[in-house]
């Protein structure tokens, strides 16, 4: 009888600290966006697009947040955010993965990389496109290498949809970009695309 009370304690403690260490590594994520909607509503409609279909046990929890600032004043904003949101929560991790996502822009390397340095060192992961978000949204239909303006992204975007038979103009705000990129490019492509680059 003695071993048995003494199994029973012993799993109970084992499942007390199992317990703990779940409550420590939550599996929301946290996406802070540089754009107000567009980078916003692309991340929104990828996680909607994963979470399909699965079990709620499964799916992807991230808070996707639009800040309209960027580079630096981006990642020192952060912190407050954190600050911010969910102050009654009972977890001691708000957020096992936290991404910043930012243009490159025109800014020097030395800014660039400051801010790249800065989300490392506080734990975040940064994630930013060349010289904006519209020329991720290009390479789900081709591989460009030429020098491009930003200013011509959006017609060549046009450009694209109209090859594939849709009438659509883009627009910053589009709420469905994802799944039009999704529909009539190719997320497969412009992920090897990427990998060109990197």
């Amino acid at each position: 009888m003695g071993s048995n009370d003494l199994f029973n304690k012993r799993r109970e403690e084992r499942r007390k600290r199992k317990e703990n260490i779940e409550k420590q590594r939550s599996s929301n994520w946290l996406v802070v966006c540089e754009g107000e909607q567009t980078e916003p509503n692309y991340f929104r409609g990828a996680v909607d697009a994963i979470n399909e279909g699965i079990d709620d046990k499964y799916k992807l929890k991230v808070k996707i947040v639009g800040k309209g600032r960027n580079t630096i004043s981006l990642v020192e904003s952060v912190e407050d955010l954190l600050n911010e949101i969910d102050e009654c929560s009972n977890s001691t991790l708000l957020y096992g993965k936290i991404f910043v996502v930012f243009d490159k822009d025109s800014f020097s390397p030395e800014c660039f990389n400051e801010d790249v340095s800065m989300c490392e060192r506080n734990g975040y992961i940064p994630l930013w496109s060349n010289q904006a978000i519209e020329y991720w949204f290009l390479l789900h239909f081709n591989y460009i290498d030429v020098g491009m303006d930003r200013a011509s992204y959006k017609s060549k975007i046009n450009d694209y949809f109209k090859k594939v038979g849709l009438k659509y103009e883009y627009k910053k705000n589009d709420e469905e970009i994802y799944s039009k990129l999704s529909e009539y490019g190719s997320l497969e492509q412009a992920k090897k695309m990427q990998l060109v680059f990197t």
